[in-house]
């Protein structure tokens, strides 16, 4: 890559590369400059211009850790990984993690292998960029399809007449409980699997047993890309079933539907207005751990942790057991509502 790069007569940076250091994600653009000097230069530069485009994504991935063009252009392999531990450190120093948090990700750390493969994963790079978007569409659809679930036998005068049938409280407030949830979870199967779909078919499904660290290189988890993208998936999975148990909770209690989707709305566009900067450590991480923060490709460099009882615990880790608690009190709270009605 430096020998390409280094006998292509246009190196002037910023004019064939740009690397979009906001998002941590693989990118790379070729410029008008290029393709008009392939047209017109001579044979032999006209390669060497090719060899350097080729090696473009390799190009950007070392920008990621060293901003200067001219000295990612003489770096030598050592000196690049000891760059991108610091930049793991300062990582660790600006999200004010505590001692025995960093002596749990320097072990992760010793996990990675060293030296990386480099290998392609823009197909799936690609689906971390649309869960946050398609989180918030499920958010929006179970709100939309979801909130009448209870509030319509109310708005129809036939609640009472219901709940004192047969089958008119446990078993009927179960049944639509598990067709809610069904919904809300196959809707979430459908949405991510038509986004893969459409990335993989676009880019390609290769480099799903690639390290983390060639998508993210400042995450410390020592997974592979694919093993990222499944947990992102169930993620979605399990936050889709609170979204729905939310819903039906606040139909049941608010029995109008309106008002279930205003404030379902009005949260998503609140969360995504505020920040909480690290400093304000419980806050923020609070904050983070909610379905709809929790999904955004960040995330898989948050190294906060939360302790359990000894044990350490990442934010999707926690999150899935956070999930689980809250949708369980919130069907028995909701099933005691509902049997109440009947009185």
């Amino acid at each position: 890559m430096q020998e390409s790069y280094h006998n292509k007569e246009d190196t002037e940076p910023g004019t064939t590369y740009e690397v979009d250091r906001s998002t941590g994600f693989q990118s790379s653009v070729v410029s008008a400059d290029d393709t008009e000097s392939e047209e017109t230069d001579t044979p032999g530069n006209k390669t060497d211009i090719k060899n350097a485009r080729k090696y473009a994504p390799l190009f950007t991935y070392i920008t990621e850790f060293i901003s200067d063009h001219n000295t990612a252009l003489n770096v030598n392999a050592e000196e690049l990984y000891q760059e991108r531990q610091r930049e793991v450190s300062q990582c660790w120093i600006d999200q004010l993690l505590e001692e025995d948090e960093i002596s749990y990700w320097e072990k992760k750390e010793h996990r990675i292998a060293i030296p990386l493969t480099y290998e392609y994963t823009k197909g799936w790079i690609d689906l971390f960029k649309h869960i946050c978007p398609l989180n918030y569409m499920l958010l929006l659809l179970t709100a939309m399809c979801l909130s009448g679930v209870f509030s319509i036998e109310h708005l129809r005068k036939t609640d009472q007449l219901i709940l004192c049938s047969r089958h008119g409280k446990g078993p009927l407030y179960l049944a639509k409980i598990l067709a809610g949830i069904t919904f809300a979870v196959v809707s979430a199967l459908l949405l991510f699997l038509v986004s893969a779909g459409t990335s993989l078919l676009i880019y390609g499904a290769d480099g799903f047993q690639a390290a983390l660290q060639l998508a993210f290189p400042s995450s410390s988890l020592p997974i592979s890309v694919g093993t990222a993208v499944m947990i992102v998936f169930a993620t979605f999975l399990v936050a889709s079933a609170l979204y729905s148990i939310v819903t039906m909770f606040l139909s049941g209690w608010l029995k109008n539907s309106v008002t279930v989707m205003a404030i379902l709305a009005g949260s998503m566009i609140f969360t995504m207005m505020i920040d909480i900067p690290y400093g304000f450590r419980t806050a923020s991480q609070i904050y983070d751990l909610l379905p709809t923060t929790l999904l955004v490709h960040w995330q898989l460099w948050d190294d906060r942790l939360v302790s359990v009882f000894g044990t350490y615990l990442t934010n999707f880790q926690t999150a899935w057991g956070i999930y689980l608690i809250t949708g369980t009190a919130l069907i028995l709270i909701g099933a005691r509502i509902y049997r109440k009605a009947a009185r």
